[in-house]
């Protein structure tokens, strides 16, 4: 009599090396080795990706994920610094100060204009009411020295006094 030593109803070996596909539709690596994710330059990412795609970018070295229709690096849980910014000093006319630079190139904006600290001076900013975050592309951006360089910037709701600085702390959402 032959023993059964696992249930095998259902389940099928790929070449019989340990990666088993079962009737929920999970595949299994039955092994203590490694697996090879596929990799690639950035030029080489599959013409027609699916979210939930995932590869190896050779490019950025870094491991990316297709998700909500754009390709995105995967993030470990490094620490992120805290940016301090002087985005400049106000002369009674300018309302328009930036552009952020959050040293992130996989997100370098804010994700809302309140995850951003902005003080005039000393004297802190409440987003909405005296500021928005606002991107400027291709020089749409209007403002008293328009126009501005492609990125995002604080606008203020009024001109900047004369003399006083504009600092910006940010990343906290990272």
């Amino acid at each position: 009599m032959r023993l059964i030593k696992r249930q095998s109803t259902n389940l099928k070996n790929v070449s019989g090396v340990g990666i088993h596909y079962d009737a929920n539709g999970q595949v299994i690596l039955d092994t203590s080795n490694v697996m090879l994710v596929p990799k690639g330059t950035t030029a080489q990412r599959p013409v027609f990706p699916s979210n939930g795609h995932l590869r190896y970018n050779t490019t950025t070295n870094e491991f990316e994920v297709y998700q909500d229709s754009a390709w995105r690096n995967m993030r470990f849980k490094e620490p992120t610094s805290i940016v301090q910014q002087t985005l400049g000093t106000g002369d009674d006319v300018e309302t328009v100060f930036g552009p952020l630079d959050s040293g992130d190139t996989s997100y370098p904006i804010p994700e809302t204009a309140q995850s951003v600290i902005v003080l005039i001076e000393n004297v802190f900013q409440i987003s909405t009411t005296n500021y928005t975050l606002e991107q400027s592309s291709s020089g749409n951006l209007t403002g008293p020295n328009a126009p501005y360089a492609d990125g995002w910037y604080i606008k203020f709701t009024s001109a900047v006094p004369f003399g006083k600085p504009v600092t910006v702390i940010h990343n906290f959402d990272k």
